[in-house]
């Protein structure tokens, strides 16, 4: 597995490099250009010069021979020219062309305006050269003998093609060098660039896993990491928290299996001792205490299929107002032993769901407000397609016990003493309510009206 370090060493020496390339490449385009456009220049300046030095003198043509030998036309000089007639007939030559025996060649064709024309090709020893082309008039030719004459320069270009290697090769290596210097130096700086990356990844792993509690710090590190490290105690507070709950959740568990069977363990003890004492009401008494830890093996089951995925979604037609009847009837004794009076609202006559699922969450908030509201209070139900609400007074209720309520084994009384009251119900509301797609509150109003609804997808109504 490659690093984060050598990625990004790799990726800016291709990027550097290839700036590099770029870079060179212009800059050896550039100064072609401008050596190109010196060397025109002084090809036309050396052209211009021998055109102003031409003359009629005494009836003949003829160009100054101090100027062709200071413009380095003369004898054993390096450039060259032709005065042509437009018929092609050479009509003058330089001494220097003359003295190496060189033929222009044919790349001086006769031009058809009186424009400057710059081209390039070859002499007749076939060195590649610049040729300067261009029409004129001598001065004073009043007989107008020679109108017909244009000027052909040539320079050879061996020295700038000399100058143009010279560059490529200087700016080859140099930029080789440049790419071999810089991927140490950019190891160099990643490698210090990402130390701090390093400490907090140090810092992390020395965190153990009894030390949940400790956070990462975040004031000398820098500004791109804090983001990093925010998160990271962010998650630790989470992971703290999760880990917290399942260790009160195991306790819990164990307390709560623990008193049935310590109940069960003395009864049986008791019967073994005193045979008469195992009459129908104590069997009675055991059947009720094995019925209260099946339910709450019932609801651990259910709870654990939720929270694997593993727990059947139907998809059946349910009428609400049978469903809030039946939930109703199951907890009618015990709310008329308490004084309550039960009121409900239905809002339509059937919805698609799981009508198992929906009848326990209906059946958990409604037993949950007939065990805790108090005596005489007014237990009040609501139910549509699309929400489930159940309304009771709470008046031992603060608002910071709410997001306890969905804890499991989490109740307000620690005293555990009550048959039926595990702590579980709100948290089997909630994951029903996950398994349905629907999502679950809990709000606790100034007049301490606990409200706990549940809102279904839009999409659930038949």
């Amino acid at each position: 597995m490659i690093s984060i370090r050598w990625r990004l060493t790799i990726l800016l020496c291709v990027a550097m490099g290839a700036l590099l390339v770029a870079t060179g490449i212009g800059v050896f385009i550039g100064m072609r250009h401008l050596l190109r456009s010196q060397f025109d220049e002084t090809l036309t300046a050396k052209a211009t010069a021998l055109i102003t030095a031409s003359e009629i003198d005494g009836g003949e043509f003829e160009i100054d021979l101090t100027v062709q030998d200071f413009a380095g036309f003369g004898t054993g000089g390096g450039d060259y020219f032709e005065v042509r007639r437009m018929n092609g007939d050479v009509f003058m030559r330089s001494p220097s062309l003359k003295s190496a025996g060189i033929e222009i060649g044919k790349s001086g064709k006769p031009p058809q305006d009186d424009e400057v024309k710059i081209r390039e090709a070859k002499l007749g020893d076939d060195r590649p050269a610049r040729f300067y082309i261009q029409r004129f008039y001598p001065k004073d030719d009043k007989k107008r003998r020679y109108q017909d004459l244009y000027l052909v320069v040539a320079s050879p270009v061996r020295g700038l093609q000399l100058q143009l290697a010279l560059l490529g090769t200087v700016l080859a290596v140099a930029g080789g060098l440049a790419l071999f210097v810089m991927v140490p130096v950019i190891g160099v700086g990643l490698a210090r660039g990402l130390k701090p990356l390093g400490k907090l990844a140090a810092e992390v792993r020395a965190i153990p896993p009894d030390g949940l509690h400790r956070r990462v710090g975040t004031d000398r590190i820098p500004e791109e990491l804090v983001p990093v490290a925010v998160g990271l105690n962010d998650w630790l507070e989470r992971l703290e928290a999760s880990f917290e709950r399942e260790r009160r959740f195991s306790s819990n568990a164990a307390h709560e299996l623990r008193t049935p069977l310590s109940e069960l363990k003395a009864m049986a003890e008791l019967g073994a001792t005193w045979p008469d004492e195992a009459n129908p009401e104590r069997c009675a008494e055991m059947v009720t205490v094995a019925n209260e830890m099946e339910s709450l093996l019932d609801k651990l089951a259910l709870l654990a299929r939720a929270d694997a995925g593993r727990q059947p979604v139907a998809k059946d037609p349910l009428n609400l107002g049978s469903a809030v009847a039946s939930a109703i009837a199951r907890v009618e004794t015990k709310a008329a032993g308490r004084g309550l009076r039960i009121e409900k609202q239905v809002d339509g006559e059937t919805v698609v769901t799981d009508p198992v699922l929906w009848g326990a969450i209906l059946q958990n908030l409604l037993g949950n407000a007939v065990s805790h509201a108090p005596e005489g209070a007014v237990v009040r139900i609501e139910a549509s397609p699309a929400i489930l609400v159940v309304t009771n007074p709470a008046p031992d209720l603060d608002r910071a016990d709410l997001p306890l309520l969905f804890e499991r084994f989490w109740r307000k009384d620690e005293s555990h003493s009550a048959y039926g009251h595990s702590g579980l119900g709100m948290s089997i509301v909630r994951a029903c309510a996950g398994l349905l797609g629907a999502e679950c509150r809990a709000t606790l109003s100034d007049e301490k009206l606990f409200r706990a609804e549940v809102i279904f997808p839009v999409d659930r109504e038949a």
